[in-house]
């Protein structure tokens, strides 16, 4: 199978952070071996470089230059329930996975790169233009807006509560339970082109079974179902609520990448 679209040559010398610059297709089987050399990329031991044209297929794109393995950034996601999919930023990945392990720890990091995480979100939320999502990108939009004026509890709530039909859409699950989409964040990421499954692990901590009227204890972790149905305020933390906003704008912009492939095989078979 070759990978064509969307990825363009890249005119730069091959090095050893660059295998495939200058080609125009690739294997994905080679993207997959590559993939393993562009994780050891170290802005701060081999210089800035440019991410190769053949970057996104497997990896997302903040992950450049993070050195992080894909068991570290697996861990932050299905472990502490962070997305690390479209965002934050490489520099943001790298101090989470420096951080003490405890669960307060890093959301310490999240909360000192608070504004940095908010302009990243707009950003992101930017690219998000697909007429399919236009109702979509509006909430986050929103979400975005009531936490830039200093309401993170509104903005978190309401993150969560968009969140759900989203999901379904994009996991494509025919089981349409709270229970099926915490079990697809636990999923084994496909070792050849591991990144969409890295947008839903966070959800295997953010739909873990959590019921107050059986005395359950507070989950440490980001909670769906304390949020929207028991909404202890001290669950939604200053770190909590950049959670869950990030949360969103991983999927919306994981959404507009799927708007995409399913515009362009339409096109394709349209031609033919």
């Amino acid at each position: 199978m070759t990978l064509v679209r969307g990825l363009e040559q890249d005119g730069v010398h091959d090095d050893i952070h660059r295998p495939g610059a200058g080609r125009h297709s690739v294997s994905i089987a080679e993207i997959r071996d590559w993939a393993r050399v562009w994780d050891t990329y170290d802005p701060a031991v081999h210089g800035a470089r440019e991410m190769p044209s053949f970057y996104p297929a497997a990896r997302h794109e903040n992950w450049w230059g993070s050195t992080l393995s894909l068991e570290q950034l697996l861990d932050l996601a299905q472990g502490d329930g962070i997305p690390v999919a479209w965002v934050p930023s490489a520099d943001i990945l790298r101090r989470l996975a420096a951080a003490d392990p405890g669960h307060d720890d890093k959301l310490a990091v999240l909360v000192a790169a608070e504004d940095e995480i908010r302009s990243l979100c707009r950003a992101r939320l930017d690219e998000c233009d697909d007429l399919w999502l236009t109702a979509e990108v509006e909430a986050g939009r929103k979400a975005v807006a009531a936490w830039a004026d200093g309401h993170r509890e509104a903005a978190a709530t309401l993150a969560i509560a968009a969140l759900e039909q989203i999901l379904y859409t994009l996991t494509e699950t025919k089981d349409r339970t709270n229970a099926a989409l915490g079990k697809i964040g636990k999923e084994k990421p496909n070792s050849y082109l591991p990144t969409r499954q890295y947008v839903f692990a966070p959800l295997a901590t953010l739909y873990a079974q959590y019921r107050p009227e059986r005395n359950d204890p507070l989950p440490d972790n980001l909670s769906r179902h304390a949020v929207l149905h028991h909404l202890p305020l001290d669950h939604l933390s200053p770190g909590h609520c950049i959670v869950a906003v990030m949360l969103l704008i991983s999927v919306l912009r994981q959404s507009q990448e799927r708007a995409e492939d399913i515009r362009h095989e339409l096109m394709v078979n349209a031609a033919d």
